[in-house]
């Protein structure tokens, strides 16, 4: 079963007057996990540090045992090498490329292949009409099952989702939560899932921890 297992901490000093750190140890499996917490309680520092975009000072982060971070032996894999699958809240979608640009843009796969891998995501996530438009020309839920295709079609052995629902009304968001739940039946990894929303939680979430002041503890 995927495992991931998390041990870091590590502080900020952004300015005079404000210290802030993180300081985690947890683990958890295939399945959905929730994180609660305050603004400012460190949940989009952790999830940045697990996908490498953000170096701990200290700790280990290992994804089905592979050591993706280790301070002491000096290990720190690339995000493109930690096969992690994130959506942001913001989307982060490249404006000037069409949806289906947009999730093909991880693909390793070259030719047939990756048009089918490209294709099938569309499909699933029923945003096939809006293939050849870019961003700006469609609605905000296609937007965002755009962003959930592309970090899904490299079938990543991790999914990080900051937010992203927080955007949409009850009923489109319940919608792409189904066809997200959907495709996690069929892939059995780790999700952590950061939300405020306790009925995205409720529709989504399979465990729950709180994060406050940097640290994360059971809810």
């Amino acid at each position: 079963m995927s495992v991931l297992e998390v041990q870091l901490s590590k502080t900020f000093v952004p300015g005079r007057l404000r210290h802030f750190s993180i300081d985690v140890e947890f683990r958890v499996s295939a399945g959905v996990t929730v994180i609660f917490g305050p603004s400012g309680s460190g949940k989009t520092t952790l999830l940045q540090c697990i996908a490498g975009l953000l170096r701990p000072d200290k700790g280990v982060i290992a994804i089905d045992g592979e050591l993706v971070f280790e301070s002491v032996k000096k290990i720190s894999l690339t995000p493109q090498q930690r096969r992690i699958g994130y959506v942001f809240q913001d989307l982060a979608l490249f404006p000037h490329m069409t949806a289906a640009e947009n999730i093909a843009f991880g693909v390793r796969e070259n030719g047939n292949r990756r048009a089918d891998l490209v294709r099938d995501m569309l499909e699933r996530f029923s945003i096939a009409h809006v293939a050849e438009h870019r961003p700006g020309e469609i609605s905000g839920g296609e937007r965002q099952r755009v962003a959930l295709a592309r970090a899904l079609v490299t079938e990543p052995r991790l999914l990080l989702l900051d937010e992203p629902f927080s955007a949409l009304d009850d009923s489109l968001k319940l919608e792409i939560i189904f066809d997200l739940k959907q495709w996690l039946e069929q892939h059995r990894i780790p999700v952590l899932f950061v939300t405020h929303d306790r009925s995205e939680a409720g529709a989504l979430g399979q465990s729950m921890v709180v994060m406050k002041d940097g640290k994360i503890g059971a809810a």
